[in-house]
């Protein structure tokens, strides 16, 4: 046989190129990492001194190191929020951007950047004749309105007019809005004709004068009681009047003038005093700094970009992308769901490049598509699967999966279907689960973001680094502190023993510093944001990781005293953090135990594909509609917490209690807002599943 053979020669060559092809296209290992390790072994600049034996050391983001000067704005031309917008709209002049709303599963409005620049101009003007009589100062103004182009609009109009917004969402019960209406004590309140007649009489009292509608009151009692309230005018009235000019009418703003108002209550349902926590606009422009700069420069966002809002403008981590949005002069879509199909829908026909996923749409968008994969045939579930591990292999060593025979065969499927141009995906890193964030990574192949934050911070304090692939996954880290704030951990005794000398790494209550920490509440005399030194103390507790990073262990609200756990207490979203890592279940709520109970009691609602495979090799039936009726998928379900607990050293003790002590109650639909199971920020109604299991009723 000669080698000149070609029986010999083809197939010698087409294995070289098949090999060549596989070493190049389809290895993952032959990567190398996206960032030297090193660069991620310390992701802080340490203090190098402690200011007393009771809290750790400080730490600050790299790019403010200690002895300089902490972010307060994203460049030296911009003093104001409306500083930051003007320069988007004259970005987004040359790259031609727009907003687009999704008004129901099919249409989508579309506004160019001329039409928002003119529009927004025009409201903004009516909105200063509107209120230019108010007495009150400074000007405040309600914005309660379903996610819309009108609502983004009425947003930049107010901040281009000088009056202070307050955002409330149309998803708030009426109680709820009634409160913050009489508490706000705004002369004006912008919404559509069908929420204003929802508040009828209640508003009655307040200090409203004027309402501006998107649509028409249609005459009914309550379009009459709200019309005795408050003056109407129609937004599209107002929008046909003098635009208001740049430089010559519009009034002073200055950096320490309230920008926008947050509201919040302390117990999360409603029923305790509304608080509002005043941002200013160094506020705002600080925590705009410290997102844009967590970034490395070859990821700048741009004008190129595209934001796809899914969340209320009242989120503050949503408005704070909407800011950047705006400052980039980037398109953007709104979209305000917590259905995920809808956003993939959405997603697929605008292809954005970054978003913000609050908590409930997350857990909802990874249980779609693990709901399609599970229905793979068993042999391609099995390669599907191997593709996840070699995958998620990569992504620990420090690269994103480059092009390989399983991103071209299903990662690239899922991440077309988000529209294909995702590449930044923010997340709550405080409330999503490490096995959430993983799978979205893989898929999608975008850098999933977590944060961390809170009202009184414009919800911006940590970031994940974005070469950091491994944050959130082995440790649930949520990042190092951004820019524009630094933070530490005090010891405390009560209610739970924290110190900055536990082993192996610093815990306590976590502070934070900086001009993105809010010091004002709104119309509280003699009453602020509760400072030390510029320190606010935040009702979280943390640990300091080895690489600088920052661990949420827990909430004060959810420390539990009780006797089933070796140490006297546990933080109970830490166990479910833990417990969620199951793939057997989406959601999960531990009911609080009382101190001295000896069974624990949990809430679920499981993966229906796993219990239908389940059902299939036991030759057992169920109906998910009526899951808590059959008591073998609770079993089932129970049975896979537990292997999750015995493999952990902190709630090892779940699985050394006898089985009949740990309780499962299954639900058949997801948490939300609808079945009253997790409030809107991705959190567990814990009052609602502790009634749950009172009742017995599913």
């Amino acid at each position: 046989m000669s080698f000149t053979d070609p029986t010999v020669v083809l197939p010698a060559l087409l294995a070289a190129i098949a090999g060549a092809i596989y070493f190049y296209y389809f290895s993952p290992q032959a990567n190398q990492p996206d960032i030297h390790p090193l660069q991620l072994a310390q992701q802080s600049s340490v203090s190098r001194t402690r200011g007393s034996s009771n809290e750790s050391a400080v730490y600050r983001s790299k790019i403010a190191p200690e002895g300089s000067s902490l972010l307060a704005a994203p460049s030296r031309e911009v003093k104001t929020l409306r500083d930051a917008i003007r320069l988007g709209r004259a970005a987004s002049k040359n790259a031609a951007a727009l907003v687009q709303t999704a008004v129901d599963d099919t249409k989508i409005i579309k506004s160019s950047s001329e039409d928002v620049a003119s529009r927004t101009l025009a409201l903004a003007s009516g909105f200063r004749r509107i209120v230019s009589a108010a007495d009150n100062a400074p000007v405040s103004a309600i914005l309660y309105m379903h996610s819309s182009t009108e609502l983004l609009l009425a947003y930049q109009a107010c901040i281009e007019a000088g009056i202070v917004a307050i955002p409330i969402s149309a998803q708030e019960p009426v109680d709820v809005v009634e409160k913050i209406v009489k508490h706000s004590c705004s002369p004006l309140i912008v919404t559509s004709s069908a929420l204003a007649m929802g508040l009828g009489t209640r508003v009655a009292g307040s200090s409203l004068k004027h309402a501006v509608l998107l649509g028409d009151l249609d005459g009914s009692d309550e379009s009459v009681a709200f019309g005795k309230v408050a003056k109407v005018v129609s937004m599209e009235e107002l929008e046909k009047g003098p635009a208001l000019e740049r430089d010559d009418h519009s009034p002073s703003i200055e950096p320490s003038d309230p920008a926008y108002v947050l509201y919040t209550t302390a117990d999360n349902d409603g029923s305790a005093p509304p608080r509002g926590v005043v941002i200013t606009h160094s506020n705002a422009l600080s925590a705009l700094a410290g997102l844009t700069t967590a970034l490395p420069a070859t990821q700048a966002l741009s004008s190129k970009d595209k934001f796809m809002s899914v969340a209320s403008l009242a989120n503050p981590a949503n408005l704070n992308f909407i800011n950047l949005a705006l400052f980039h002069g980037c398109p953007i879509f709104i979209c305000e769901t917590a259905d995920s199909e809808k956003f993939s829908n959405f997603s697929y026909q605008f292809q954005p490049t970054f978003t913000y996923l609050e908590p409930l749409l997350l857990r909802d968008l990874v249980q779609l598509f693990y709901s399609h994969i599970i229905k793979y045939p068993k042999l391609e579930y099995k390669i599907f699967m191997s593709g996840y591990r070699r995958a998620l292999d990569s992504l620990m060593r420090g690269m994103v999966p480059k092009a390989s025979f399983f991103d071209f065969s299903y990662f690239r499927h899922y991440r077309n279907v988000m529209g294909g141009k995702l590449r930044l995906m923010y997340v709550n890193g405080q409330t999503t689960s490490s096995k959430d964030i993983e799978w979205l990574r893989i898929l999608h192949g975008a850098k999933v973001i977590p944060l961390f934050g809170s009202v009184e911070t414009c919800s911006a304090v940590t970031a994940g680094a974005y070469f950091d692939y491994a944050s959130a996954i082995e440790t649930h880290n949520v990042g190092a502190p951004l820019a524009c704030c630094e933070l530490k951990v005090i010891d405390c005794q009560k209610p739970v023993c924290l110190t900055s000398e536990d082993k192996p790494y610093p815990r306590g209550r976590i502070l934070v510093r900086g001009p993105s920490v809010a010091s004002g509440l709104w119309n509280e005399r003699n009453k602020s944001v509760e400072l030390s030194d510029g320190w606010l103390e935040l009702p979280y507790f943390g640990e300091i990781m080895p690489n600088g990073t920052l661990n949420v262990i827990g909430i004060t609200a959810t420390i539990v005293k009780s006797d089933l756990s070796p140490s006297g207490d546990f933080f109970v979203e830490r166990l479910e953090r833990l417990l969620i890592s199951s793939r057997a279940i989406t959601d999960i709520c531990v009911v609080t135990p009382d101190s001295s109970a000896k069974q624990i009691t949990i809430v679920a609602h499981p993966r229906p594909m796993e219990l239908f495979a389940e059902a299939n090799k036991s030759k057992r039936s169920y109906k998910m509609q009526e899951i808590d009726s059959y008591p073998w998928c609770a079993e089932y379900i129970r049975d896979k917490l537990i292997d999750v607990a015995a493999a952990s050293d902190e709630f090892s003790w779940v699985a050394q209690m006898p089985k009949q002590d740990v309780k499962v109650k299954l639900v058949s639909l997801p948490f939300s807002t609808k079945n009253n199971l997790a409030f809107s920020d991705g959190t567990n109604n814990r009052v609602a599943a502790k009634r749950l299991v009172a009742l017995g009723t599913n």
